[in-house]
């Protein structure tokens, strides 16, 4: 038996894809006109299939006044389940419910009313299935079940007369065929009538074909290489006294049973049966589907679950008294009453010889079950009942909008969450920032989280995986097959723990004051100053055919408060072996255990472009002082033969010393000689500014005076720079003692 969302697919009515997606439309007015011309069919004949258009939708196709026309069953989501409708007034929860709906009620538009007819059947689609050969002869058919060994093997081939098909099958470990004819949209077999040759196949699956053999084995090329066996099965071909003979297939029944419901069942439509356990539904139909007709209760030939019951002989109809359920009641129960869906009405009157006597009224419509009418001993046990009924009901539609309640705002199924360990889908952005960054990191150390890129994207592009681990996330997951800066970064990540797959988290995540976006909460981590001097570099690939002109881009990727990034200039014409003047590039991170430093290369082409060249990723953690040579990679982090850079690397753990910052002195703080050189281009738009800070307690700085003079106004000497606020006014004897070298034009031996 289908489930409810599932219904419409064993329909006449529903043809899938037309086309394979391809021309529905068409291949839908060809079967419509064809198939209302031949038979006659009258106007609301119909189709139903999957839009070629809008993913999800249907398109419903009729015919009406000699010509097809269509329209679009649109679908959209509610609280997790489809819902589907034509206008937007009437809402189905099934496709199957908007189709029968429309089949007992018009259709209306500006134009016309009518109400759908006559489902137009499939034709053709035996064509693509496994058992069916187009091309194929008897004597090809029998060499094919000759290799298969097994009873029920089967095949069904086109035969060279007009509109006949054959089915051949072993059977009693003989090779045997039986003639199918097509008559109009039917076929027939013998004096059963089908609506198509899938529906015959299908009902031979379950039923007996030939004597007692139903087909099991489809047969095909495919099926032959994994079950069929290498040498012929020459003694199963069919009697030589009467070569070529078609076998007669079995008489359908016709004998109608008896059954008893093993559970009670409500009808969800006009046209089905509405029983209790334990009932008895005699004339039973047994149709193909799950469902069969039967008659109960002065209703006669309804539809009803086959799932539902079970088959007695005819002369056994009391009830079974010994089966029990999980039941206060045992085998007294013998069915039950939605009470929220029934009215109360008291009868003042009573009802025959009971005077105290109220009845539960169905209140949607009558299919919901016959009114039922209850006798009391008592006014008093009257009353009793019905205030009980009325407080059952309220409870439990008060339980029903909470739980409606909750599922709208978390987002859950209950159904779903009952059954399984529940975990949704949710978008990281949301917990993977600063507001609720902390706490993600406190889920995360009790439970799992994983993070992956969002399926419906048209590209394979990465998103920044770095706040992810800070936030304590697990399973971050990358596309591997992208060549970007994220997937450099994980693989250098794993480069620790030699490269096992796994790394642990730091301890500071186990702190309950660390906050992955606060950087005064890393109290018990002391910073790292890196100070790194790029001073040469050989054999970089070349892009394109021209001369390399390479510079370096120095990066530290970690929280967002230790991100930064500085340059080196570019080298002219040299990828061989390009060098640099030794130029300290200096950074401080706060948080070295999620900080890396990487390396890129670029060139600049002759439209001052850059371009990508190489690139190396370290974890901050991993390094070491003293100079290095960095092997180069590529974008994919595969190593480039031969390409390294030779840096120098200082690593200061702790806060930095008298270099830059003098502690606790701002009477006369001096500074040790060092030259800080800057190159200006266009001196007429270029100013030169001084800045005071202090670092406090927490390596924050803290603005304390300014001082910004144009660099056109600049001469050679040492001089007294009288210090400002920030409102550019001067702080009464506060200055700076500086020595500035002015040089014109371009630099001579010293550098180049």
């Amino acid at each position: 038996m289908c489930n409810g969302m599932d219904q419409h697919i064993t329909e006449k009515w529903f043809h899938g894809k037309l086309g394979a997606g391809r021309d529905g439309r068409q291949i839908a007015e060809r079967l419509l006109s064809e198939y209302c011309l031949e038979t006659g069919a009258p106007d609301g004949s119909f189709l139903v299939r999957e839009s070629e258009t809008f993913v999800g939708d249907y398109t419903l196709s009729f015919w009406r006044s000699g010509r097809v026309q269509h329209c679009r069953i649109h679908s959209r989501q509610e609280a997790g389940s489809p819902k589907f409708y034509l206008t937007d007034n009437l809402v189905f929860d099934t496709l199957f419910a908007l189709i029968t709906h429309y089949q007992q009620v018009p259709l209306r538009c500006n134009e016309f009313e009518m109400k759908l007819t006559e489902p137009v059947p499939q034709t053709n689609a035996h064509e693509s299935k496994e058992w069916y050969h187009a091309f194929l002869s008897r004597s090809q058919a029998e060499n094919m079940l000759m290799r298969v060994p097994r009873d029920g093997a089967f095949l069904v081939r086109k035969r060279t007369e007009i509109n006949s098909f054959a089915i051949s099958f072993r059977a009693e470990g003989k090779i045997k065929h039986c003639r199918v004819q097509q008559e109009g949209q039917n076929v027939v077999l013998g004096t059963s009538e089908f609506d198509s040759l899938v529906d015959l196949i299908s009902y031979y699956e379950k039923h007996p074909l030939y004597r007692k053999m139903k087909l099991r084995y489809p047969i095909n090329e495919e099926t032959l290489e994994k079950i069929g066996t290498a040498e012929p099965d020459y003694g199963s071909l069919y009697e030589g006294r009467n070569p070529g003979f078609y076998v007669e297939a079995n008489q359908m029944p016709t004998f109608k049973c008896t059954v008893r419901a093993m559970y009670e069942y409500k009808a969800q439509r006009d046209d089905e049966l509405s029983f209790s356990k334990n009932a008895i539904i005699q004339n039973v139909d047994k149709q193909e589907g799950g469902w069969w007709k039967g008659d109960c209760a002065g209703r006669k030939q309804l539809w009803f679950p086959a799932n539902f019951v079970e088959e007695i002989s005819p002369t056994t109809v009391e009830p079974d008294r010994s089966a029990t359920e999980n039941s206060p009641l045992g085998d007294l129960l013998r069915g039950s009453v939605d009470v929220s869906s029934c009215q109360i009405v008291v009868r003042s009157e009573g009802k025959g010889s009971r005077a105290f006597v109220f009845s539960l009224v169905p209140v949607a419509s009558p299919r919901s079950g016959p009114v039922l009418d209850i006798a009391a001993s008592s006014q008093e046990e009257l009353k009793d009942w019905v205030l009980k009924i009325r407080e059952v009901t309220m409870t439990s539609e008060a339980k029903l909008e909470e739980g409606k309640m909750m599922e709208r705002r978390k987002k859950i199924a209950l159904e779903l969450s009952d059954l399984v360990i529940y975990c949704r889908p949710t978008k990281a952005e949301k917990y993977v920032n600063r507001a609720k960054g902390k706490k993600f990191l406190q889920y995360n150390r009790l439970q799992l989280s994983r993070i992956y890129p969002r399926g419906q994207r048209l590209d394979s592009s990465n998103y920044d995986p770095l706040p992810m681990w800070l936030c304590g996330s697990q399973l971050v997951a990358l596309n591997f097959q992208t060549a970007d800066k994220p997937m450099q970064m994980n693989q250098a990540l794993f480069m620790l723990n030699g490269r096992s797959g796994f790394v642990l988290q730091p301890s500071i995540m186990r702190e309950d004051s660390f906050d992955p976006f606060d950087r005064h909460s890393l109290r018990a981590i002391d910073p790292i100053t890196l100070t790194i001097e790029v001073l040469g570099a050989r054999h970089l690939p070349k892009h394109g055919r021209g001369i390399v002109c390479p510079l370096i881009e120095i990066e530290v990727c970690g929280a967002e408060y230790d991100n930064a990034k500085q340059r080196t200039d570019s080298e002219a014409d040299n990828g061989l072996n390009p060098t640099w003047p030794r130029k300290p590039f200096r950074f401080t991170v706060h948080n070295p255990s999620f900080a890396f430093l990487r390396f890129v290369v670029y060139e600049i082409d002759m439209f001052s472009d850059q371009n990508f060249l190489a690139q190396a990723t370290f974890p901050i953690s991993c390094l070491k002082t003293g100079y290095r040579s960095v092997p180069l990679k590529n974008s994919y982090s595969e190593e480039l033969e031969l390409a390294s850079l030779l840096v120098h690397v200082d690593v200061v753990r702790g806060r930095l010393g008298y270099e830059v910052i003098v502690p606790d002195n701002g009477l006369n703080p001096t500074w040790p000689r060092k030259p800080f050189r800057f190159t200006v281009h266009n001196p007429s738009f270029a100013f030169l500014r001084f800045v005071v800070y202090e670092i406090d307690m927490f390596s924050d700085q803290n603005f304390l005076a300014q001082a910004t003079f144009p660099i056109s106004c600049l001469k050679t000497g040492y001089r007294s720079v009288p210090l400002k606020n920030s409102y550019s006014e001067e702080l009464e004897l506060a200055s700076l003692l500086v020595h500035v070298d002015v040089v014109r034009g371009r630099l001579g031996y010293e550098v180049i």
